[in-house]
């Protein structure tokens, strides 16, 4: 949530707005609903929007004022009162909030929490979040303790720009005609822009200025018609105001997390903030301003900006330090606790640098001691990353992950057994493995954990696993290209199998084509992608276009693999796929229906079973005992999904080869076994770990001969 600060009444510029620091409560109020789970408001992200509408409504009738007054704008002056009000707390907020990262997080958290506070130090977090294709509304997984700093980066990026802007376009003197022009334009451009993106890359619309900047502009031109807005007749005041709270209130109540936004849902804060503001300019104020106006919600107002600076980090380092979700009390507590921070950080960092003797510095050196400062702060928690991020330790092959073959020293037996009767190996049946001793994690760890983020399958660099846009297979080719041809085929949970694959294709001659594509299934079904937030009608093009391709080249065998975790899209709802597992079914049926039809041999290869958590993360966080991050069996795996996608093999004609049984040889299902990383994150196996798979595969699958 942005900050905007309403000018002192004592300033000169304007006269103070009771009932606008009343609606900064009104908003920071609901934000810290939403992030504290408090029930009954799903969409108190809303807030955000509120904040939007408020700060362009007062920083654009402060730039035409001064307009007016002088015909110029000192941007300098404009940059370092910003500077002043924003950066102090901002800063001692991203430094504290890093350093106790550093103390209660794993350590290969750490380098990523650094960044994001170089990024929210440079107000440039909402950059990097796009960029990641974070899903704010989603983000329940560990999140980021600055993932909020988005919407600063927003806001500073609007103070960047905005006041050189209306200057430029204002020309000598104040244009108001010509400047209301361009508060449209800009306006509509961005809107339009804003509903594209959230249908087609949700997150570019969600934390990037150019689908955000509709929102300032509408408080912007707020601002520009202020005289006539003055006329509204105050018998109606009260109604106006009273229908954008009602508006805003509407909004954070039915709204939620699977809400597509911004998009057109943001018009119902939007617009419901540009009421309350609009009906509150003739003066007196009328009784549901006045309502908004009360003393508690003006001192909520005055300190929302370090409310909403303190409230995130207190709400996800406690959780991230005990290992789970806090109960309702204490996330109150943290609340609770937030005000006070919040109440002690405007006495005592913002005021006495916004009104003391920083004040009074002139603005070219207030902007230096500013980039100074943040630079700093940016420089200082890279470097805290690096020195208490994971130790970069690996044994002769650990920098060669992506070729290493190592020997798990499974017994060949163990899978044919294992796929043959549905049983995962259990310390009563069959030990095959002895189990990963209680003692620390191998010093010689594969892929190392400074690294393992980036041990991704070739596929990824070579450009031939799709992401989500795209609807076309690229022409990915492995292995020998005259021999028995094999698709590899599915979701991101095939393309883990792609190294194992690989392998194989090496040692049998195989041609081998991959064409795995993220979150989406071979099985012929609607599905939903909840960061698209609609139904992911790029999966049907693609699914399409890939059995087409196998239909003409007629391969020797068709291997598929999916996971069981994801969204169909049925009559309009999203439902996880193991809430409709008969519709799954039938799905996977159509599919290797016809893929029976044009393939030699079709495979389909279990889903793998899943980590409790982000295992190497959690085996960062203990390196000394290697047990302390396995997974009861019960969590790892769901037995009647295993059931389903066998029986349709087995009714379709496919040979079914169940996984479970060498990713847990023991229980619980180990996250390290011999010196080798099972997964890359929260369910993607390591690509040494698949490789090192292949000859206990191999068995199971058909012969194709060379």
């Amino acid at each position: 949530m942005p900050h905007v600060a309403s000018p002192p009444p004592t300033d000169g510029r304007a006269p103070f707005r009771p009932d606008i620091e009343g609606l900064r409560a009104v908003a920071v109020l609901l934000v810290l609903a939403y992030h504290a789970r408090i029930p009954g408001f799903p969409g108190g992200y809303i807030g955000v929007d509120v904040f939007y509408v408020v700060s362009g409504f007062l920083i654009t009738g402060l730039i035409v004022r001064e307009l007016h007054a002088t015909g110029r704008v000192d941007l300098l002056t404009f940059y370092a009162r910003r500077a002043r009000r924003l950066l102090p707390a901002a800063l001692v907020v991203i430094a504290l909030t890093v350093i106790a990262s550093a103390i209660v997080l794993p350590p290969l958290r750490v380098p990523d929490v650094a960044a994001d506070g170089a990024a929210a130090a440079l107000y440039v977090s909402n950059i990097r979040f796009a960029a990641q294709a974070t899903d704010y509304l989603q983000a329940e997984l560990d999140p980021s303790p600055l993932l909020h700093f988005w919407s600063l980066g927003v806001e500073e990026q609007f103070y960047l720009f905005w006041p050189a802007l209306l200057l430029l376009v204002a020309g000598r003197g104040t244009n108001i005609r010509r400047i209301g022009l361009v508060v449209g334009v800009v306006a509509l451009l961005s809107f339009a822009l804003g509903v594209v993106w959230t249908d087609s890359d949700a997150p570019l619309a969600f934390f990037l200025l150019p689908a955000r900047a509709w929102e300032l502009a509408v408080g912007a031109a707020l601002a520009i018609g202020v005289a006539r807005l003055s006329r509204i007749p105050i018998s109606l005041t009260p109604v106006v105001v009273g229908a954008g709270l009602a508006l805003i209130v509407i909004g954070a109540v039915i709204f939620d997390t699977d809400t597509p936004f911004p998009g057109t849902a943001a018009l119902l804060p939007v617009i419901g903030t540009a009421l309350v503001i609009a009906g509150g300019i003739p003066q007196p104020l009328n009784a549901m301003s006045r309502l908004v106006s009360v003393r508690p919600m003006r001192w909520i107002g005055g300190i929302s900006y370090s409310l909403y600076l303190w409230h995130w980090p207190l709400l996800v380092l406690p959780a991230a330090a005990v290992g789970s979700e806090l109960p309702l009390p204490a996330r109150l507590g943290l609340v609770a606790l937030t005000f006070v921070l919040a109440d002690a950080s405007r006495r005592w960092i913002e005021d006495p640098i916004r009104h003391g003797r920083v004040a009074k510095l002139r603005p070219s050196r207030s902007l230096g001691i500013a980039l100074v400062s943040s630079v700093a702060v940016a420089t200082v928690s890279l470097g805290l990353g690096v020195t208490a991020g994971p130790p970069a330790v690996a044994g002769s092959i650990g920098n060669a992950s992506q070729s290493a073959i190592v020997d798990l020293n499974l017994p060949t037996s163990l899978p044919s057994t294992a796929a043959a009767t549905n049983a995962p190996a259990t310390p009563s049946a069959e030990p095959t493995l002895a189990p990963t001793p209680a003692g620390p994690v191998p010093a010689d760890l594969v892929p190392p954990l400074a690294t393992v983020r980036q041990d991704l399958p070739p596929i990824y660099a070579d450009e031939c696993h799709a992401e989500w846009k795209e609807t076309a297979p690229p022409d990915c080719v492995y292995g020998r290209k005259d021999g028995k041809t094999v698709f590899l085929i599915g979701d991101s949970h095939a393309a883990h199998w792609f190294p194992t694959f690989q392998r194989l294709a090496d040692e049998q001659d195989w041609r081998l084509v991959s064409l795995t594509k993220s979150a989406c299934p071979v099985a012929d079904l609607p599905v939903y992608n909840g960061t698209l937030k609609r139904q992911y009608t790029e999966c049907d093009t693609w699914r399409t276009a890939v059995l087409d391709r196998i239909s003409r080249e007629k391969p020797a065998m068709v291997v598929v693999s999916d996971s069981r975790i994801g969204q169909l899209w049925v009559n309009g709802n999203a439902v996880p796929y193991t809430d409709r597992e008969d519709l799954w079914a039938t799905g996977l049926e159509r599919s290797l229906d016809e893929l029976r039809k044009v393939a030699g041999h079709v495979v389909v290869i279990g889903d793998t079973p899943r980590p409790a958590t982000d295992a190497p993360v959690c085996v960062s966080g203990h390196l000394d005992n290697a047990l302390a991050c396995a997974t009861p069996l019960s969590e790892a795996i769901t037995p009647a999904w295993t059931a389903t996608e066998r029986t349709v093999s087995t009714e379709t004609g496919s040979t079914f080869i169940d996984p479970t049984a060498w990713l847990c040889p023991t229980v619980p299902c180990p996250a390290v076994i011999g010196n080798v990383l099972v997964y890359r994150d929260g369910h993607h196996m390591t690509t040494p770990f698949a490789r090192a798979l292949a000859p206990y595969l191999e068995p199971l699958l058909p012969t194709l001969g060379k």
